[in-house]
C-alpha cells in the first residue's frame, strides 16, 4: 500500500515557518516534550482529513476566527497543511481557501483515507470513562466525536457524523404542518441503522450459534490486553430501539425527538415530570456492558466499570472497542493509526502489550504515526523494534524548540544513527571522554540484552535476597556465556581492563584521567564485535512445540515440548541459532504411534535434544531451528 511520503506544514499551531517531514511511506516514532510541537503534526493530520467531512476546516487558518489555529507569530500570508503520498505528484492541500488538490484528480483518496485512518489520544481515552460514580457510562460523546466522522455509512455515500449534523440542524415538519416530514423520519431510522451497524462489528462473534462465543472486542482484550491471572471479561455494546417515551437511567436510546422529562421526588416516590412544551431532539445513548467470568464459569455484571476497575483496565477496554472496528484484511493507500501520548497513564508493562499489539497485527495493514514525551518509552519502543522488527521500516526521531531564535521554531532531529556510529563520530572529532561515556552505555546495554537473568542477577547465600550484579560481574559472566553459545571470546577478554582503565573513569566524571587514543580504539573495536551478537530477537513460538524424526533404528519418532520461557534467536557471524538458554520440559515421546509421558524438566532446549538423542536414538546432526514447529509452522519460518 502507498503511504504519505511528505507532511508540510506552515503557520499552523507550533509552527511558525515551514516545515517538512520526509516519512517516505514508512512508519513514524518521533519523542518530544510538551510543547515542540509533535501533538501539532497530529492535529494538522486529523484536521486535513476531516476536512473530507466538513468544511470546517478552513477556518483553522483565519486569523480573525476565535477557532483559528493559526501560529500567532508567524509572517506567513497563508498558512497551511499539505501531503503527498508515495507514487504520486499531487499535493493535497488546506488552507483559509478550504480544501484543494494539486492538480485535481478524477478520484480523490483522501476521503477514503479519512473514513480510514484513526486518531487516538489521551483525551480520547480520558473521556472514554471520565464518568462519576453515580453515572453508567455513555460512550455516545466518543463515537460521535472521535469515531463516526471517520465512518462511511453502509453505501459509503456520507460518513455516519454527516448524518447526525442533518437530524440535529432541526426537527423537518411537512409543509406548515404540525407533522413530522417523512424524509426526516427516515433520515433519523437511517442514523439509528447505521450506528447499530458499527455496533454489531463490535459486538460480533466468531460463532453467533455459539452461547459462550464472545464479542469481537471482548477477544481483542482477552487475547491481547488482559493480564494472566485477571480474569476474562465480557465487553459489549448496547444501542436499542426502546419504544418507551421517557429515558430510563442505565438504558440505552436511539436517537429520536420527544419531550424532556426529568426526575422530581414527590413524598419519597420518584415521578417522571416533563419539563418542555415542544418537541426536541433528544441524544441517543450507547451503554457499555462489562461481564467478569467467575471461576465456577458464570459471568457477573460489573455495573459501573469506572469504580471497579483500574485506569490500565478501562484504557484496555476502550482500546480493545476501537481496535475491533480496524480493517486487518483489506490496506488501502495512505490508511494510518496516529497515536499522540495515549498510553501516557500506563505503566510499561501494560504499555507494551497494546505496542506488541500494534506491532504484530496493525503494523501489517495500516502505517503506525506514534507520538510521546516519554523519553524512555521513547528509546524502549525503539529499541524493541530495532531488535524484533523491520526497523527499515520505520523513522525515528525527536522535534525540539530552537529557543535560540524568536519566534521559538521546532526542529526535527532524524535518530537516523547507532550508538557505535556515534561512538565513530566522537572518536574521529578525539572526543575520547565522551567515547568512554557511550562505549560504557553500549557495554551495558549489550550484556543486558546478551547475558540470561542467571548471569545478571546474584543472591546473598546469607539473605538468599537477589540484586543485580555490577558491570564488573556481567563482564566476568561473560566468558562463560561465549563457551556455552560457542562464541569466540577472545576479543573481550581484555573488557575488564578497558573498563578499569576509562570508562569507569568517563562514568564518574574523572576529567584528570589519561585517554589513550590506541586504547580507545581497541575497546571500541571489542564492543563493536560485541554489538554484533544479538539476542533480543523472541521466536514467536506457542507455548507447545514439538519436532519429529526417524531415529537410528528406523522408528518415527515424535517430541512433544512446552516452553518455560520465551525461545530468544541467536545471532552472529551471520548465522542463525536458538539460542542455549531457552527452558523447557519434554511432555511425551511418541514413538511408532506408542506414546510414553515424561514431564521433564531442562534448563535447555539443546540440553532437552541430547537427552532424546541418548535415550531414544535420535541423530545427533540435527539442527533444532529447522526441525522445531508449533501448531502453526517452523519457528525458522516465524523469525
Amino acid at each position: 500500500m502507498a503511504a504519505i511520503s511528505k507532511i508540510k506544514i506552515d503557520g499552523f499551531k507550533a509552527f511558525p515557518k515551514e516545515f517538512e517531514l520526509v516519512l517516505d511511506g514508512k512508519n513514524l516514532l518521533m519523542y518530544g516534550e510538551n510543547g515542540s510541537g509533535k501533538s501539532s503534526i497530529y492535529y494538522a493530520l486529523h484536521a486535513l482529513l476531516q476536512s473530507q467531512y466538513h468544511d470546517k476546516g478552513s477556518i483553522y487558518f483565519d486569523k480573525n476566527n476565535p477557532e483559528s489555529l493559526v501560529n500567532k507569530y508567524t509572517t506567513t500570508a497563508d498558512p497551511y497543511i499539505e501531503i503527498e503520498l508515495e507514487g504520486s505528484n499531487t499535493k493535497y492541500h488546506l488552507s483559509k481557501n478550504g480544501y484543494k488538490e494539486l492538480p485535481v484528480g478524477a478520484i480523490s483518496p483522501l476521503r477514503d483515507m479519512n473514513a480510514e485512518c484513526v486518531f487516538i489520544n489521551h483525551k480520547f481515552l480520558f473521556n472514554s470513562f471520565s464518568f462519576r460514580n453515580s453515572q453508567y457510562i455513555d460512550l455516545f460523546p466518543v463515537f460521535i466525536k472521535d469515531m463516526l466522522p471517520f465512518t462511511f455509512t453502509d453505501d459509503k455515500s456520507k460518513y455516519i457524523s454527516e448524518l447526525y449534523d442533518e437530524v440535529v440542524a432541526g426537527i423537518q415538519r411537512r409543509g406548515r404542518g404540525r407533522r413530522i416530514d417523512s424524509e426526516y423520519d427516515r433520515l433519523i431510522k437511517k442514523f439509528n441503522q447505521e450506528v447499530l451497524r458499527i455496533i454489531g462489528k463490535i459486538n460480533s462473534k466468531d460463532d453467533p450459534r455459539d452461547p459462550n462465543a464472545l464479542s469481537l472486542a471482548s477477544n481483542v482484550y482477552n487475547n491481547y490486553f488482559r493480564d494472566s491471572d485477571d480474569q476474562e471479561l465480557s465487553i459489549e455494546l448496547n444501542y436499542e430501539n426502546n419504544s418507551d417515551k421517557i429515558p430510563k437511567t442505565n438504558k440505552s436510546y436511539w436517537l429520536r425527538y420527544g419531550y424532556r422529562y426529568q426526575q422530581t421526588t414527590i413524598a419519597h416516590r420518584v415521578i417522571e415530570e416533563r419539563v418542555s412544551n415542544k418537541l426536541e431532539i433528544l441524544s441517543p445513548v450507547i451503554r457499555l456492558t462489562i461481564k467478569e467470568k467467575k471461576d465456577d464459569g458464570t459471568w457477573g455484571d460489573i455495573e459501573k466499570p469506572q469504580t471497579q476497575l483500574n485506569e490500565a483496565k478501562l484504557t484496555a477496554i476502550i482500546l480493545s472497542i476501537r481496535f475491533s472496528l480496524l480493517d486487518l484484511v483489506a490496506a488501502p493507500d495512505g490508511r494510518f493509526l496516529a497515536l499522540d501520548d495515549m498510553l501516557i497513564s500506563l505503566d510499561m508493562s501494560n504499555r507494551m502489550k497494546v505496542i506488541k499489539y500494534l506491532l504484530d497485527v496493525v503494523a501489517l495493514k495500516y502505517k503506525l504515526y506514534v507520538f510521546t514525551h516519554d523519553r524512555l518509552f521513547y528509546h524502549t519502543l525503539k529499541r524493541i523494534i530495532e531488535t524484533q522488527y523491520k526497523s527499515s521500516e520505520w523513522l525515528f526521531g525527536g522535534i525540539y524548540v530552537d529557543d535560540s531564535v524568536a519566534p521559538n521554531e521546532p526542529n526535527y532531529v532524524p535518530d537516523n544513527k547507532t550508538k557505535i556510529e556515534k561512538i565513530e563520530d566522537a572518536y574521529k572529532c578525539h572526543d575520547y571522554f565522551l567515547c568512554g561515556t557511550l562505549l560504557r552505555q553500549e557495554c551495558e546495554r549489550c550484556l543486558e540484552e546478551l547475558l540470561p537473568d542467571s548471569y545478571r542477577v546474584k543472591e546473598d547465600p546469607r539473605t538468599r535476597i537477589s540484586s543485580p550484579k555490577n558491570l564488573d560481574e556481567q563482564i566476568a559472566s561473560l566468558e562463560e556465556f561465549c563457551r556455552i553459545e560457542n562464541i569466540d571470546y577472545t576479543p573481550f577478554k581484555d573488557l575488564k581492563s578497558y573498563k578499569d582503565l576509562f570508562l569507569n573513569s568517563t562514568a564518574h566524571n574523572d576529567i584528570t584521567s589519561p585517554f589513550y587514543r590506541n586504547e580507545v580504539k581497541i575497546c571500541k573495536q571489542a564492543i563493536t564485535l560485541l554489538t554484533q551478537i544479538n539476542r533480543a530477537k523472541i521466536i514467536k513460538c506457542k507455548q507447545d512445540f514439538y519436532f519429529e524424526y526417524q531415529s537410528l533404528d528406523g522408528k518415527n519418532c515424535l517430541v512433544s515440548m512446552r516452553r518455560r520461557e520465551p525461545i530468544k534467536l541467536l545471532e552472529y557471524n551471520g548465522q542463525q541459532r536458538i539460542s542455549y538458554y531457552s527452558k523447557c520440559e519434554i511432555r511425551k515421546m511418541v514413538v511408532d504411534g506408542t506414546n510414553t509421558v515424561l514431564n521433564e524438566g531442562f534448563n535447555s532446549i539443546y540440553q532437552a535434544y541430547f537427552y532424546v538423542c541418548q535415550n531414544y536414538n535420535c541423530p545427533s546432526n540435527l539442527v533444532l531451528l529447522d526441525i522445531l514447529k508449533d501448531r502453526d509452522g517452523y519457528l525458522k519460518d516465524k523469525i
